[in-house]
């Protein structure tokens, strides 16, 4: 069984790579004229949506 602290790492890793992939998914549906406008803002909704997410399987023994 990993300690908490080897979970805590995997679950950042898992994050990044989430977080990078949805950013990517993004910037290519809206094109780059858009994500100049718009990119900030769904790039930290992206994040936040991420750490809630990591948060709750983490605390639910998911991860």
């Amino acid at each position: 069984m990993n300690t908490y602290e080897e979970r805590v790492e995997l679950a950042k890793a898992l994050g990044e790579q989430m977080i990078q992939r949805e950013i990517s998914r993004c910037r290519t549906q809206m094109g780059e004229f858009q994500w100049k406008e718009h990119g900030d803002w769904v790039t930290e909704n992206i994040v936040a949506a991420a750490k809630i997410w990591l948060a709750r399987e983490l605390k639910e023994g998911r991860l």
